[in-house]
């Protein structure tokens, strides 16, 4: 990002489903899905960074 210059950030965590392109939340509250495109198009015509992470089981594991 260039320097002297605000940034927006949007953070959704949740299960997200290609398909339908949305990231669903669940809390003690109630269940959310979030629309990726819609939260994109926010960004639209602008320099952008895009940063996915995900918890997932090793491929193979070392015995120790």
């Amino acid at each position: 990002m260039a320097k002297n210059k605000d940034s927006k950030t949007v953070n959704r965590t949740g299960l997200f489903e290609m398909d339908k392109m949305t990231v669903t939340a669940e809390d003690k509250n109630g269940i959310y899905i979030f629309d990726l495109k819609s939260l994109l198009q926010d960004f639209d015509g602008n320099n952008i960074s895009i940063t996915v992470a995900s918890d997932f089981e090793p491929s193979h594991q070392v015995e120790e």
